[in-house]
């Protein structure tokens, strides 16, 4: 599928579902920037910033089953089923799910972090687990160590496909950075075509870990 092709895929899957999709979206939102509002540093104290940076990477893993929640949602939504804002809050379901998602994430989390020094290989290590949370939701049985590998064995040879998706939508993203409510609207559409993304590309590739 073409980048237009997602995104007008993604529009024709949220007719009757933007309600929900916006109403997950500043939950969403809200959870972050609660957890934000207690953080701060002083940009003369390097201590402080890497105190600050410690507490980024905490509060993302700690919270990485809401992340994993969000993409449930949009994944029903393309799969033809309902979500609701309480869909957000699965993946702290279980204890093993709970477990299993802060692993993952953690190791990502610390690669992206780790990368971020020298830039590329930042970009590179969160192209290459982008579909984590999604092989979490749809291969339960998997341990963490097999989710990692499975997202990527599917990113090989993607990365520039995910990297023009990506860039189809800058000009949105601009526009929604200019208001708190321009990220709350584009976030619904941007997640649904991912996870078309993601459904398309897994429909293209034989299933590898079992």
């Amino acid at each position: 599928m073409t980048n237009s092709a997602y995104k007008k895929t993604a529009l024709a899957t949220l007719k009757g579902n933007w309600f929900v999709g916006l109403s997950i979206s500043i939950v969403y939102f809200a959870i972050f920037a609660l957890a934000a509002s207690r953080m701060s540093f002083d940009q003369e104290d390097i201590g402080s910033m890497m105190k600050f940076v410690g507490l980024n990477i905490v509060v993302t893993i700690i919270l990485a089953p809401v992340t994993v929640g969000r993409t449930i949602a949009y994944l029903r939504f393309v799969r033809g089923e309902k979500a609701g804002i309480g869909t957000l809050f699965e993946g702290f379901a279980s204890l093993k799910s709970y477990v299993r998602t802060i692993l993952a994430y953690t190791v990502v989390t610390l690669l992206v972090y780790a990368g971020s020094f020298l830039i590329l290989p930042a970009i590179y290590f969160y192209l290459v687990y982008r579909l984590v949370p999604y092989i979490l939701v749809d291969r339960p049985e998997l341990s963490f160590i097999q989710v990692l590998g499975e997202s990527r064995r599917m990113m090989r040879g993607q990365k520039r496909r995910l990297i023009k998706l990506y860039i189809s939508f800058i000009g949105w993203g601009i526009l929604a950075l200019l208001s708190t409510v321009g990220v709350i609207f584009l976030t619904p559409y941007f997640d649904t075509t991912m996870a078309h993304f993601y459904e398309n590309l897994k429909a293209e590739q034989p299933t590898a870990v079992e």
